[in-house]
């Protein structure tokens, strides 16, 4: 049987300068935070972040990100001072347009029309599309290097299940990353997790930290 199970040590080794990496978790909650400090002993920089929101935010302020792509960053106020520093650049995408760029990116379209944000700043630099009589924005698909999901369990297969509010954005996450890095509350059987139950396939896992 192929597992999926790698040490800490060979997931650092997967972070490298100048990746993306998107995180998954929001609020705080279902947030992959072994693999957050993995990625912060790594030593890797000049990194850019995609989430939903700066549940993130220590490796922020480790100064490990030169950009995040976020909706927004209001539950850390320390953030906006980070931000209006210039010290970390910060693209603002509302928070169902994101949601929505990271499910495009990881069912492998190129893009999505969207009518939040037309006639604000929020389009500037965007192209514009008419279509059937309507104008949208046309808001890229968001992909990553490598993406970094919390599940509540998880087989040696890779097949995920969520708890709660940890499935706010992890499964979309979960396929929107070249290499997909999740941490697992508790590993089980191939057989213990009923296939309708099951959330993430395993065809989208890459590694499961192995929690000894």
């Amino acid at each position: 049987m192929i597992s999926k199970r790698f040490s800490r040590d060979e997931i650092i080794s997967k972070f490298h300068d100048g990746q993306t990496i998107m995180t998954g978790g929001f609020s705080f909650h279902g947030c992959p935070d072994l693999l957050f400090d993995a990625l912060a002993d790594s030593g890797a920089k000049h990194l850019t972040n995609i989430a939903l929101d700066a549940s993130a935010a220590r490796l922020m302020h480790l100064g490990i990100f030169d950009k995040v792509i976020i909706a927004h960053s209001g539950s850390v106020p320390e953030n906006l001072a980070l931000i209006a520093s210039g010290k970390i650049e910060v693209e603002f995408c509302p928070m169902g347009t994101i949601a929505e760029r990271i499910r495009a990116g990881g069912v492998g379209l190129g893009g999505i029309l969207v009518k939040t944000g037309l006639g604000t700043d929020a389009q500037k630099g965007k192209e514009l599309i008419e279509f059937q009589g309507e104008t949208y924005i046309l808001e890229s698909a968001l992909r990553a290097d490598i993406s970094l999901v919390r599940a509540a369990t998880a087989d040696h297969y890779g097949n995920l299940t969520y708890k709660g509010t940890a499935r706010n954005s992890n499964p979309s996450i979960a396929m929107a990353g070249d290499l997909t890095i999740v941490q697992a509350d508790r590993f089980v059987e191939l057989d213990e997790i009923p296939p309708e139950q099951i959330v993430t396939p395993g065809i989208f896992v890459d590694m499961i930290l192995d929690i000894q």
